[in-house]
């Protein structure tokens, strides 16, 4: 049985097999007699055991927890062997590598903190592409002037690539195998830079000094090292203030989208300048869709919004903190962003298709004439009591006005809209607009809405509402009623009409509460010389031109 040794390599505990111990021991010792003479010595050896603890923890599996000759000898393989790099030192040149070795390793993709210029991005980019970072850095530049959306993309990736901050990362990113030749190769790149950058200081350090020997020089330089302290201070304040104002928002959306998407109450915004009382437990069960298919939904749309609020959350502490970034976190949101954003598109197009296309039902009502020249209009209103009595929930909108009874069922409201008759004779017709996947089904669920009316001689008793039906049975569905009243006649509309009353060119609630006569230029104050718009008399008025927008777009507003 063999003996188990615990080492610690590069700040990570491993079990591992006595003559394993003894190769690894031994090569870690030619590494350092190898690179003795070196500049960077301690840094090549650390980077070095950093990457070899990296190759080991691999190969520690759920099964295998110990470290075995194989696996030392494996990675040996992969760091290369330093009898390699004497030989070469004696001047043996190196061999061309074959037509079928792999001299390049995986690229990944980082942002490049030794370039960067803000974030490292345009840096990164430009390493894993293998281009000049010029044209990376133009190619933001252009997109931020022409459609702003540079910056937002620019500022997305700061968030998702996370920093080469490691030599190993370093060589990944410009998809170099990670060895003992490109760790050295790289640290000693990085010793000159560092050279020519010393050198460079010292230049400006004796300009500086023969600078002072100017007394007036000297003052500008103090008062300008004075005003740049003050800067630094003064910026680190602003990024504070920044932060607390993004985290306070940050925390005020997160809150808003949990009451919103659990349907804890308060208004949603769904369109340009209108606050729709909308929470989305009853806007996912308007949706034609399975429940299971709403949840799926539901989980997305926490995916696309909630991560970017989370993310800001994020960054507001690390610009109050000075926290340092914490490794993956960025790249593992983006990825969920990216599956909730596919979830949400995948199921809005799904729901797009429903309501694809449009059908309009015209159907003329029988209504008796009035036995004078006034016909009168009124709502329900014991229907209307009744339903607001067992009301649950409202959804409303400029173009969607639905009650939500206890029992789960949906109530539209109908629109009414007045025009000048070209008989001597009062005509009331219904049009009924829905949307579906195809013609024929849109046209078969206009057909299929129920609406009541009543008439009392003179008096017509309208339901301001009519009935959707259960959750999932939402197709945009829409009643207009089209009132013609003959010139010189009149029409007297009850108080109670205001809400159903179509808001066109005029206000309801100046014609509710009053009776009009139709003359030829439209309805007129039988008292005065006033008249009401006429165009909302047209006859060319198209019955579609006001059909409610499919729910899809509903979503792709809220989304965008």
């Amino acid at each position: 049985m063999k003996k188990t040794l615990t080492i610690n390599i590069s700040g990570i505990i491993f079990h591992i097999d006595e003559d394993a111990f003894d190769k690894l021991n031994a090569y870690l010792d030619t590494l350092k007699s190898h690179f003795y003479n070196t500049q960077g010595k301690d840094e090549i050896i650390s980077d070095i055991e950093g990457r070899i603890a990296e190759l080991l923890q691999e190969r520690i599996t759920d099964a295998k927890q110990v470290i075995s000759i194989d696996d030392v000898e494996e990675v040996i393989s992969l760091m290369g062997d330093p009898v390699q790099f004497d030989s070469e030192a004696e001047g043996e040149e190196e061999a061309p590598p074959a037509a079928g070795d792999d001299v390049r390793g995986p690229k990944r993709l980082y942002r490049d903190p030794d370039h960067k210029v803000v974030g490292g991005v345009a840096s990164g980019l430009a390493a894993y592409l293998n281009i000049d970072v010029l044209w990376v850095r133009l190619a933001f530049a252009v997109f931020t002037i022409i459609w702003l959306s540079g910056a937002m993309v620019y500022l997305i990736l700061w968030i998702a690539m996370p920093e080469a901050s490691s030599r190993a990362e370093k060589l990944q990113m410009k998809g170099e195998k990670v060895n003992i030749s490109n760790i050295e190769k790289s640290i000693t790149e990085e010793v000159s830079h560092l050279k020519d950058k010393i050198s460079d200081l010292t230049k400006q350090a004796k300009k500086t000094v023969e600078k002072k020997n100017s007394r007036d020089e000297n003052i500008f330089e103090q008062i300008l090292g004075v005003f740049l302290s003050i800067l630094k201070v003064f910026l680190k304040i602003i990024v504070i203030i920044v932060g607390i104002a993004l985290l306070l928002a940050g925390i005020g959306l997160v809150l808003a989208f949990l009451f919103a998407i659990f349907g804890w109450g308060g208004p949603i915004i769904l369109d340009n300048n209108e606050a729709i009382l909308m929470p989305f437990t009853d806007f996912f069960s308007l949706l034609p869709m399975s429940t299971g298919g709403a949840a799926i939904l539901k989980m997305g749309l926490i995916l696309f919004l909630g991560i970017p609020l989370l993310m800001l959350i994020y960054n507001a502490f690390r610009m109050i903190f000075g926290l340092e970034r914490v490794r993956y976190i960025g790249i593992t949101a983006l990825n969920l962003w990216v599956i909730g954003l596919i979830i949400t598109l995948f199921f809005a197009f799904r729901v797009a298709r429903d309501f694809r296309q449009p059908a309009t039902v015209s159907k003329a009502l029988e209504i008796h004439q009035p036995l004078n020249d006034t016909i009168y209009l009124t709502v329900n209103e014991d229907f209307l009591d009744e339903l607001h009595y067992n009301s649950y929930d409202y959804i409303q909108g400029d173009d969607i006005h639905i009650v939500v009874t206890e029992e789960g069922l949906y109530y539209e409201q109908i629109e009414v809209d007045i025009y000048k008759s070209k008989t001597a004779d009062y005509a009331l017709n219904r049009i009924t607009t829905a949307r579906g996947r195809t013609i024929r089904a849109a046209r078969e669920k206009a057909e299929s809405i129920t609406w009541n009316f009543g008439q009392n001689e003179n008096m017509i008793v309208l339901d301001p509402y009519f009935p959707i039906g259960e959750p999932g049975g939402w197709q945009a569905q829409h009643i207009r009623l089209k009132l013609e009243v003959p010139v010189g006649k009149y029409v007297s509309l009850d108080e109670s009409m205001e809400d159903i009353l179509h808001w066109g060119r005029y206000s309801p609630y100046k014609l509710a509460g009053n009776t009009w006569i139709m003359t030829e230029n439209g309805l007129r104050d039988p008292d005065e010389e006033s008249f009401i718009s006429p165009t909302i008399f047209r006859e060319t008025q198209s019955s579609s031109s006001n059909m409610i927008r499919p729910i899809v777009m509903k979503i792709v507003g809220l989304v965008w």
